[in-house]
C-alpha cells in the first residue's frame, strides 16, 4: 500500500540503486556537456536532460533484469522516480542557475572581438541573456587603438592589451562570412582557450542546427528541416493526441462553466468559428469561446474612424489593447487564454497542432511577406514561439519572423519548451490583453 512506500524506499537495496542511478546520471550529463552547459540554450539543455535521464532509467531497468533483481524493486517506484526526475532536474537546474547569476557566480568571462558598434550590441545581448553562461567583460576592436571604459567592461585596441582585463579564456569573434573563420581562428587560438565565431542571424534561421560534414578534401554544411520528415510528423501527431484527448476530458467541467458565464454576460452563441489559413494554404475554421459582442466589426470600424491612435495601433499589431469589441467576461478569458482552449478540438481533428505558427486571417496574408510560404508548410498551432516571446508586445512583422524561426528551428524539444513556457506566460499574464 502507499503508506508502506517510504519504508520500502529506505531499504539498503534502494540506497544502492540510488547510488548507481546517480553515477549513471552524472556520467551521461557530463557526456552531453551539461556541466556546466556554458553556451547551451534552454531548448538543447532540456532535450539533453530528458534523453540522458530516460537513458539512465532504462539502464537501471536493464541492470535489474540482467542480475535478476527486478523482484526486489517496485516498478511503480521506478516509474514515479523517472517522471519526477524529468520535472525536478530541469527545475532545479533553472533555479540554481538563477541563484548563481544573482550572486555573479555563473558564466565564463568572455571578450567580444569585432567592429565597435556590432560588438557593443553583442556585449549587451550576452549581458541580458546571462543564462547562456557567457559573461562579457571587454570589447576588443581591431580598428581602434583607443582604450576606454564601456558597459562595465574595457574596450581595447589590440590583443597586446589582453592582460589588462583579467583571465578571460573565451573569445567571441564577430564574422560576416565563412571565409573569415580560418584566418581569425588561427589568430586568436594562440590567445584564448575557447574561440567562438558568432554572427547576427538577420533572419538566417536555416543556419540553426547546421551540421558540418567532412568529405576529406571537401567541407560540407548540412541544413536540416526536421518538419519534413514523415516519421517525425507521425511521432509528433501521436504525442499531440496523447496530450489533447485526456485534456479535453479533464477540462469539460470548465468548458461548461465558461459557457454559462458567456451566455449570462451578452447575447449570442458560446462558441465562435472563424475562418483562417491552415496548412498548404487551405481554409480551416478556428473554434474559440466567444469574447466579443455580436456587432464587433461595426464597433471596430467606428473606433478606428474616430481614434487615430487606435488606428495606428491596429496597423502595427492587428490588435487593440483597449478593444471596445471585447465583452467583460471576454477580457478575463483572453487574459488567461481560456478562450483558446476549444482549439484542442481542432488539434483532435488534425487541422491544428499544439505548437506552431498562429493561424492567420486571409487579409493578413500580405502582411506575412516572404514568410508565408514557410507558414503554409506546417499546421498552425494553439501556442507558438511568438506567444512566449512577447505576445501582444510584438508587431505583426515580428510575429511573422518568430513563426519563420520556429519552422526553421523545429525540434520536439522546442515544442516541449514552448508548451512549458506557455504555462508560465499565461499564469504571469506576460504581454496579454
Amino acid at each position: 500500500s502507499m503508506r508502506h512506500l517510504p519504508r520500502i524506499i529506505e531499504t539498503p537495496a534502494y540506497n544502492q540503486l540510488l547510488l548507481i542511478l546517480s553515477i549513471i546520471l552524472i556520467t551521461l550529463f557530463a557526456r552531453k556537456k551539461l556541466y556546466p552547459a556554458i553556451g547551451m540554450n534552454y531548448v538543447d539543455e532540456l532535450g539533453n536532460i530528458f534523453s540522458s535521464t530516460s537513458l539512465a532509467f532504462l539502464l537501471i531497468l536493464g541492470v535489474t533484469f540482467v542480475f535478476q533483481t527486478s523482484v526486489m524493486y517496485s516498478r511503480f517506484i521506478i516509474a514515479i522516480s523517472w517522471f519526477l526526475c524529468l520535472i525536478l532536474i530541469p527545475l532545479d537546474r533553472y533555479l540554481t542557475r538563477k541563484l548563481l547569476i544573482r550572486w555573479e557566480l555563473w558564466g565564463d568571462p568572455a571578450v567580444i572581438i569585432g567592429e565597435k558598434e556590432s560588438a557593443r550590441q553583442v556585449y549587451d545581448y550576452f549581458s541580458n541573456h546571462s543564462y547562456l553562461g557567457l559573461r562579457p567583460v571587454a570589447i576588443c576592436s581591431a580598428v581602434s587603438e583607443k582604450n576606454e571604459s564601456m558597459h562595465g567592461g574595457t574596450e581595447l585596441g589590440g590583443m597586446e592589451s589582453k592582460n589588462k582585463y583579467g583571465s578571460a579564456q573565451t573569445a567571441l569573434i564577430l564574422i560576416n562570412n565563412l571565409d573569415q573563420i580560418d584566418k581569425l581562428s588561427g589568430k586568436y587560438l594562440r590567445e584564448f582557450r575557447h574561440v567562438i565565431m558568432i554572427r547576427n542571424k538577420q533572419g538566417s534561421f536555416g543556419l540553426d542546427g547546421l551540421v558540418t560534414l567532412d568529405f576529406s578534401d571537401i567541407l560540407g554544411f548540412q541544413v536540416k528541416n526536421n518538419l519534413r520528415e514523415p516519421f517525425t510528423q507521425f511521432i509528433r501527431r501521436c504525442v499531440e493526441l496523447l496530450i489533447t484527448a485526456p485534456a479535453l476530458l479533464v477540462l469539460s467541467p470548465l468548458f461548461l462553466l465558461v459557457g454559462l458565464a458567456i451566455m449570462a454576460d451578452s447575447p449570442g452563441p458560446v462558441f465562435y468559428f472563424q475562418k483562417r489559413i491552415g496548412k498548404y494554404g487551405l481554409p480551416i475554421f478556428l473554434v474559440k469561446f466567444r469574447t466579443m459582442y455580436m456587432n464587433a466589426e461595426s464597433i471596430l470600424n467606428s473606433k478606428l474612424k474616430s481614434d487615430s491612435k487606435a488606428r495606428h495601433e491596429w496597423e502595427c499589431y492587428q490588435k487593440l489593447q483597449d478593444d471596445p469589441r471585447v465583452t467583460k467576461i471576454g477580457k478575463f478569458l483572453r487574459r488567461y487564454s481560456i478562450d483558446e482552449l476549444p482549439q484542442l478540438w481542432n488539434v483532435i481533428k488534425g487541422n491544428m497542432s499544439l505548437v506552431g505558427p498562429r493561424p492567420i486571417l486571409e487579409n493578413q496574408r500580405i502582411l506575412y511577406g516572404k514568410s508565408y510560404d514557410d507558414y503554409t508548410e506546417v499546421s498552425p498551432g494553439i501556442t507558438g514561439l511568438w506567444q512566449v516571446s512577447g505576445r501582444n508586445k510584438t508587431t505583426f512583422a515580428q510575429r511573422a519572423e518568430f513563426d519563420h524561426e520556429y519552422i526553421q528551428r523545429w525540434s520536439i524539444w522546442l515544442d516541449i519548451f514552448i508548451l512549458l513556457k506557455t504555462i508560465k506566460v499565461v499564469l504571469l499574464q506576460e504581454g496579454a490583453y
